[in-house]
């Protein structure tokens, strides 16, 4: 990693990729989050996932963006044919409805040259609502090794926040297309694989919450989270690699825990809102999927009531 003091000293280059298929109202705003930066990003690509609506080409012209097009696919296949056509050494992500802090790029390159082996950078963020005001609470990013987030310890950092290194995505395959809506998470699974992550443990995201983007349901995120922890163990085993063999079997039993919680409160959910076969479905997938995990989780929320009361 070269130093980041000093004009006359050449700092490492970081393509910005803003995968979409809308373009949306926020496009502009999120761009000049990019502007703003104090250390500006040597290439900003918009790469268009099959937009039905005329016209996002133009727009890529008038904020600046170099533009590339390609038939509707998907956000995992989005960012990797981003990453493609780029040729910087590190690369982020940007939703067409998210901001970013100003300084978020020169404290997470200045927290890189302190920490050269590291492959990747994450940051705390915060919520917002449509018109950009704080909502919730914001999450962190505090200092962890790469087997304390992928034993599920410390919580995983979010793709939002992440700067990583270029050659680093493409060696792992980068998003798995297969693994949506937890591409994401996955992604960050086979990174930390391969190595550390350094944390700079400050809001420097700005997570948009809109009706657009708001998912109600997401069994379609438990299974593709199961299917790729399966899929990480396979892989392990066949190489028979007992250290992340035992890494992933933890993760695994904290996933199910979680995943059962998150179930249990999306059928509650569906059932007060009536929506009959999405509750259907979901109580079926815990009873047969994960029934022990399920009851505890059953148990669980019992004694919180409880307490509550």
């Amino acid at each position: 990693m070269r130093r980041l003091w000093g004009d006359r000293v050449e700092r490492p280059t970081v393509s910005v990729i803003i995968p979409t298929n809308r373009g949306g109202p926020y496009l502009a705003e999120a761009v000049a989050s990019l502007r703003a930066q104090t250390l500006e990003a040597s290439d900003i690509l918009l790469v268009d996932d099959g937009s039905p609506a005329p016209g996002l080409e133009e727009v890529a012209r008038e904020l600046g963006l170099r533009y590339h097009r390609q038939q509707a696919s998907g956000i995992a296949a989005a960012r990797n044919a981003g990453v493609r056509q780029v040729d910087s050494e590190w690369v982020a992500f940007l939703d067409d409805d998210d901001l970013w802090h100003p300084d978020r790029l020169r404290a997470q390159l200045s927290a890189l040259a302190s920490t050269p082996d590291a492959i990747a950078c994450f940051t705390g963020g915060e919520y917002i609502d449509a018109d950009g005001r704080p909502i919730g609470e914001p999450w962190g990013a505090p200092a962890a090794s790469n087997t304390d987030m992928l034993s599920g310890r410390v919580a995983s950092p979010r793709i939002t926040t992440l700067l990583v290194r270029r050659e680093m995505y493409l060696a792992v395959g980068g998003c798995r297309t297969r693994m949506e809506p937890t591409e994401d998470n996955d992604l960050i699974a086979r990174l930390l694989l391969r190595g550390e992550f350094v944390g700079v443990d400050r809001p420097l995201v700005a997570y948009r919450r809109h009706t657009s983007n708001v998912t109600r349901r997401s069994l379609a995120g438990r299974r593709a989270g199961m299917r790729s922890i399966r899929d990480l163990l396979r892989t392990a085993k066949r190489d028979g690699d007992s250290e992340r063999i035992a890494l992933l079997r933890v993760r695994r039993r904290t996933s199910v825990s979680i995943s059962a919680d998150q179930n249990l409160g999306d059928l509650i959910s569906a059932v007060r809102d009536r929506e009959v076969g999405y509750a259907a479905r979901v109580a079926a997938w815990g009873i047969f999927t994960l029934p022990i995990a399920s009851l505890h989780a059953v148990s669980r929320r019992r004694q919180a009531h409880r307490e509550v009361t």
